[in-house]
């Protein structure tokens, strides 16, 4: 239904089959995996053991000496197979899914409406016809008052108009031409093209009784990209070809650092600086080379006071021979000049390296996601499991209010931490395991209560500790 609302837009009025809409709902749904299986594990625990708490089973498992880890055994193997199932799903199952999703979202948003002509508006959806019919009949063939712009480039005015008053209109079996027999009419045209046509207007007008034509409508039907165009996105590719790209992304980045100081070396020696050539940080390589260039500005213009001595008379020195023939101002106006060469080629480097940096946040946070995935069918189960045997409740009630919140948790601070990798805010090793870092904590607070029969959620238990207190 999500998948529907959101692009009902592309999806009516164009005429798709059956076929293609369930098509694009079925890989979509595939997509929603990552969301659906997560959820599913931590309603289905807290379900299952709230109904063994609510029905004092626990007890009995407990009282005969089956401690609560034991009890969840099974379904922790269960679990564990989950995880394995839901990595090998993320790894081949959804890029290939996501990948025929795309290709298939390209061909309907970009397929043209169906052919429907309304009657006195122009339909203008056939590329170098406008059309416009007065009244359709109820046979859906029989039409009036026919006007047709025909003007195969739509770039030199209305100059060639087909009029009639009355018609037929059909379409061949496989609906590539539109065929129209027009009776009692005229088209006049404009020859544009004859190379006298700004002096004498030529033109040609003809009457007819009978007028036969053929449009086609090749370009309104539908047609599938090939998948293999959409293949470069992030969504499409396994760990494997993950790892290829961010790879291949790194020594690009590597390689645009080490130009930068080969373009910048002929205005000063560069020391071999990491910072310079393979931080990560854009900011910082920044930093760097403003706080260097200004470093330089200062020697410039201490060079500069140099020059302005030789030429006042003072005895000369080393550096100062080849200045001799230029003024103060003369080298100030150079070294400023080379300062602001080197600042353009430096933010030129780093806004290019920029999409780089953010291309590969995007693989590696996808390539951490498709193990995150399969972590957090683990981490959610020990979540619910001890959650449901604390609560003691069942069903579709409080188990799935509760599930619900720690999932909405679980997700905000998954999305938080990804589009943090994204902006290159944090590294993609804490932004994409950042939800599992907070939680693991929790699975184990939940799980070291459950064994020790704990009473976290007896409303019970805190009104008689209130009372003491109160007392007291």
């Amino acid at each position: 239904m999500q998948t529907l609302w959101k692009y009902l837009e592309d999806l009516v009025g164009k005429g798709l089959g059956f076929s293609v809409i369930f098509e694009f709902i079925f890989y979509f749904a595939i997509h929603l995996i990552p969301l659906a299986l997560p959820l599913a594990i931590l309603l289905s625990s807290i379900m299952t053991f709230g109904n063994l708490g609510e029905r004092y089973e626990l007890v009995a498992i407990k009282s005969a000496g089956v401690s609560l880890l034991r009890s969840m055994l099974p379904m922790f193997v269960f679990s564990i197979f989950l995880a394995f199932t839901a990595f090998y799903t993320a790894n081949y199952f959804i890029p290939k899914a996501n990948l025929s999703w795309g290709a298939l979202l390209y061909d309907v948003t970009n397929k043209k409406p169906s052919f429907n002509i309304a009657e006195n508006v122009f339909y203008k959806d056939i590329q170098g016809y406008a059309i416009k019919v007065g009244k359709k009949h109820d046979d859906g063939k029989t039409i009036e008052d026919i006007i047709i712009y025909v003007d195969e480039s739509r770039k030199k005015g209305n100059n060639n108009i087909l009029i009639a008053e009355h018609g037929k209109m059909w379409f061949t079996p496989d609906e590539r031409f539109m065929m129209l027999n027009l009776y009692n009419g005229v088209r006049y045209q404009e020859l544009v093209d004859d190379k006298n046509y700004k002096e004498r207007k030529p033109h040609n007008t003809m009457e007819f009784k009978s007028y036969e034509m053929a449009i086609d409508l090749t370009e309104l039907q539908f047609s599938r990209t090939k998948k293999e165009l959409f293949k470069e996105d992030h969504r499409m590719l396994n760990v494997s070809e993950l790892n290829r790209k961010v790879d291949s992304l790194s020594a690009v980045i590597l390689k645009k650092g080490s130009n930068l100081s080969r373009y910048l070396e002929p205005y000063f020696s560069i020391p071999n600086d990491s910072l310079l050539v393979e931080s990560d940080d854009v900011e910082a390589r920044l930093e760097y080379l403003l706080q260097l260039t200004a470093k330089k500005e200062r020697r410039f213009r201490n060079d500069s006071l140099i020059a302005g001595t030789v030429l006042t008379g003072s005895s000369p020195s080393p550096r100062s021979l080849h200045t001799k023939t230029l003024s103060r101002e003369q080298l100030i106006d150079k070294s400023l000049h080379n300062i602001q060469n080197m600042r353009r080629i430096s933010r030129n480097n780093i806004d290019d390296s920029k999409d780089h940096y953010e291309l590969r946040a995007k693989y590696q946070a996808e390539w951490h996601k498709k193990y995150t995935l399969a972590v957090s069918c683990i981490l959610l189960f020990f979540v619910g499991a001890p959650l449901g045997a604390i609560i003691r409740k069942g069903g579709f009630g409080l188990p799935l209010v509760i599930s619900i919140l720690l999932f909405i948790l679980y997700y905000i601070i998954n999305v938080f931490g990804e589009k943090l990798v994204k902006q290159g805010q944090l590294d993609p090793f804490t932004g994409m395991w950042l939800s599992t870092i907070i939680l693991f904590p929790l699975a184990i607070f939940l799980t070291y209560k459950a064994s020790t029969d704990s009473r976290l959620f007896d409303a019970d238990f805190y009104q008689r500790i209130i009372r003491v207190f109160r007392r007291k």
